[in-house]
Parts: structure tokens; C-alpha cells; sequence
């Protein structure tokens, strides 16, 4: 059995919101903003997730249609130089079988992503925001 991956990070003219699945089940979700972390006091956030919830989150990204997603978004490369003050994000997955997709955009994304953003929400608890 390879060893899993599912990564996100996303950066937005603040701190970037990223989760990630580490070894054994465990979790971590970097929060958001400066100002969550210093007016609801928090840090980083370990998280377990049962076995399950990650079974269902392949079952999704399978739905969803993740693995024939681009590599890069936006596809073709912008006439002009892009100013850096938008969106821009990062997805690694490796499933237990070995099946890895890495894709990456700024200001596009692939058909669905709202989809994989509300699965990574429920997977991790956490609150990413697109």
C-alpha cells in the first residue's frame, strides 16, 4: 500500500488555509488568517480521521472526476504578467493504490473544484473558503 497524500493550500492575500493528511490517520489544518489565529486564539490544528471518512473522500474524487483534472490552471499561459493578488492553489493526492494527481491554479480552476473544496471540508473539519 503506497502511502496516501491528500494536500491542500490555498493563498489569497492573507495567510494560506492548508490541510493535509499525515501518517497514521492524523490530520493538521493551518489555520486561515493572522486575525483568527490571534482573536480566536488559534493555532494549528491536529485532527484524527477515521478510516472511513478517507475511504468516502476517494469514492468522491472519483465523482468528481479529480483525476483528469489539468495539471496547471489557467491551461494556456496569460498574454500579460499577472499582478499575484488573487487566488491561487495547490492539490497533491496519492490514493492507496498509487493513483497521484498534483495540480495547481491562479485565478482558474477545473470544472467541480467548489465540489472538492466542500469533500476537503468535510474530510478535515475545516473551513476553507473559495
Amino acid at each position: 500500500m503506497k502511502r496516501e497524500v491528500i494536500y491542500f493550500s490555498a493563498f489569497s492575500m492573507m495567510e494560506p488555509e492548508q490541510v493535509e493528511l499525515l501518517e497514521n490517520n492524523k490530520a493538521i489544518i493551518r489555520s486561515s488568517t493572522l486575525a483568527e489565529k490571534i482573536l480566536d486564539n488559534r493555532e494549528d490544528q491536529f485532527v484524527d480521521i477515521p478510516d472511513y471518512k478517507i475511504l468516502s473522500f476517494w469514492d468522491k474524487v472519483d465523482e468528481i472526476g479529480v483525476w483528469k483534472w489539468s495539471k496547471k490552471y489557467p491551461v494556456k499561459e496569460p498574454e500579460s504578467e499577472q499582478l499575484l493578488d488573487g487566488y491561487s492553489w495547490e492539490l497533491k493526492l496519492r490514493n492507496r493504490n498509487g493513483k497521484a494527481k498534483y495540480c495547481s491554479g491562479y485565478m482558474s480552476f477545473p470544472r467541480k473544484f467548489k465540489e472538492l473544496i466542500k469533500e476537503l471540508n468535510i474530510l478535515f473539519g475545516s473551513n476553507i473558503k473559495f
